[in-house]
């Protein structure tokens, strides 16, 4: 096991079998060594252990019809499993190791904010470790799709589908990197369908290299890799800021890359597959079984070709099972909310809290508690939150005074009906951004969305005063805290 110092002394992992080897030491690593079909055979066993909250990660040792190939599933099924795969006991202490640097500039309007956050990329100090060679080179082979143990999860899924690649991208202006987890059609043996919805970064460097009249768009397809840069995939990187040195703020130390082609990679990955996307080449993807408990339709989105193919000896495939909630993601859902809420409590000061609950689908519903100063401001913090990067997804915006426990659904329905007039505290925005995969909304990524002003009101907002909240008198709470014994209970 290769062990590096990170900044705050945690001990971080080069790779997935550095992560494996830790969890099976601490007896957190479940084998499978009987004979598992990954067509919907290991994602219906995956499922089963997420809803029954099996605190263990799973790797699958013999796979019917790939005898060279491992999987590995619910590697970040809980929030321990997250903690220990980036060395960490608190989550928002990873989002404060972000922003230290960003703290210190004194920076103070939103907008001199925004612009130091995005000054970020010239910070050296974690930006990738090119490297002349990588385990991930230590064997080349004709590409071909077919070969992966990739899993179809849902019976009415139109294909097997790659769920946990990192799809590897570089802006053609400014060089920086984005790695996405996009679900990704297998379509032939050389040939896949990447899903990255207009909204994501993936699909940002893709136009920008229709704009500059590029005929093709480098891509590459990465399977595995350390614990950090996987769980970098799938976080809401600010735009501008290159994920590869996002991954080495939560590793601690920069991510080795090593060259191929175009792009850069990373050395410690599993596999790589590179190649490239066709500028104007589109082919239906879909339906697929995702993250709402619902099939999403098919729709058209770039075709990628396979031209270059290599793997580690013995191969380990990760895959991730998405549906109704709780899955593995609503745990990587949650990780997200607490490494970001110190960059958001940076931009927006007046928010005390967030909570983007599992159950909401994450940009179904957003609860923020706010320290009120003013008539109007529960609705000003809201209207800033939908305009920030991955929040301007969420639709419905719940806010809530700063003694109200967001994590408690109790706390919170109380203070809606506490505090709520329908007509007064309810905002309708039509004709928003929303979330492509929202089958609610009529002609997605376009729809609606709400703001629940759930806090209690200044005369200005009411025109009446608000009553007081009832409560004990404090001597008398005193006085039966003292003699609690007294009365037998």
């Amino acid at each position: 096991m290769v062990l590096l110092a990170g900044a705050t002394g945690a001990s971080l992992l080069e790779d997935l079998r550095d992560y494996l080897n830790l969890l099976d030491e601490k007896g957190l690593l479940h084998k499978v060594n009987v004979e598992v079909d990954p067509v919907e055979e290991v994602p219906e066993v995956l499922r089963r252990l997420m809803w029954r909250r099996f605190d263990k990660a799973v790797l699958f040792e013999k796979l019917k019809g790939y005898p060279d190939w491992k999987v590995a599933g619910n590697l970040f099924g809980s929030t321990n499993l997250i903690k220990l795969a980036l060395g960490t006991e608190e989550l928002e202490e990873l989002g404060e190791r972000f922003l230290a640097p960003f703290k210190a500039s004194g920076a103070r309007s939103f907008g001199e904010k925004v612009k130091t956050l995005m000054e970020f990329i010239n910070m050296g100090k974690y930006l990738p470790k090119k490297v002349r060679k990588g385990p991930v080179l230590e064997n080349e082979k004709e590409p071909d799709f077919l070969s992966l143990p990739a899993f179809k999860t849902w019976p009415k899924d139109a294909s097997r589908y790659l769920t946990y690649a990192l799809t590897v991208t570089k802006d053609p202006e400014s060089g920086t990197y984005n790695f996405g987890i996009y679900r990704i059609m297998i379509y032939s043996p050389k040939r896949a369908v990447i899903h990255w919805q207009v909204h994501k970064r993936g699909a940002s460097h893709y136009a920008k290299y229709k704009e500059l009249g590029f005929e093709k768009m480098p891509v590459a397809i990465v399977i595995g890799g350390d614990p950090a840069t996987l769980l970098t995939g799938a976080l809401p990187v600010p735009e501008g800021i290159d994920k590869y040195a996002f991954a080495g703020v939560l590793r601690g130390s920069p991510v080795k890359v090593v060259e191929v082609g175009d792009l850069l990679v990373p050395a410690y990955a599993e596999a790589v597959i590179t190649g490239y996307v066709k500028v104007g080449e589109l082919a239906w993807e879909g339906p697929f079984g995702d993250h709402t408990g619902y099939y999403t339709p098919r729709d058209l989105y770039p075709v990628f070709h396979a031209e270059k193919f290599f793997v580690r000896t013995d191969p380990i495939y990760y895959g991730t099972v998405v549906g109704r909630p709780p899955m593995e993601d609503a745990y990587i859902g949650k990780a997200t909310e607490r490494i970001f809420l110190p960059l958001i409590k940076w931009l927006v000061p007046e928010v005390i809290d967030m909570n983007l609950p599992p159950e909401g689908l994450f940009h179904g519903i957003a609860i923020v508690s706010i320290r009120k100063k003013y008539p109007g401001h529960a609705r000003k913090v809201a209207h800033a939150l939908l305009g920030l990067g991955q929040m301007s997804f969420t639709k419905i915006v719940i806010v809530v005074d700063q003694d109200v426990n967001v994590h408690d659904w109790g706390e919170v329905a109380y203070a809606i009906a506490s505090t709520v007039d329908p007509e007064r505290d309810v905002e309708i925005i039509r004709n928003d951004v929303t979330d492509v995969l929202d089958h609610t909304s009529p002609s997605p990524p376009a729809g609606s969305k709400m703001i629940i002003d759930a806090t209690r009101k200044f005369k200005e907002e009411c025109g009446y005063e608000w009553p007081e909240r009832s409560a004990p008198d404090p001597k008398v709470s005193e006085l039966v805290e003292r003699r609690w014994r007294e009365y037998g209970f």
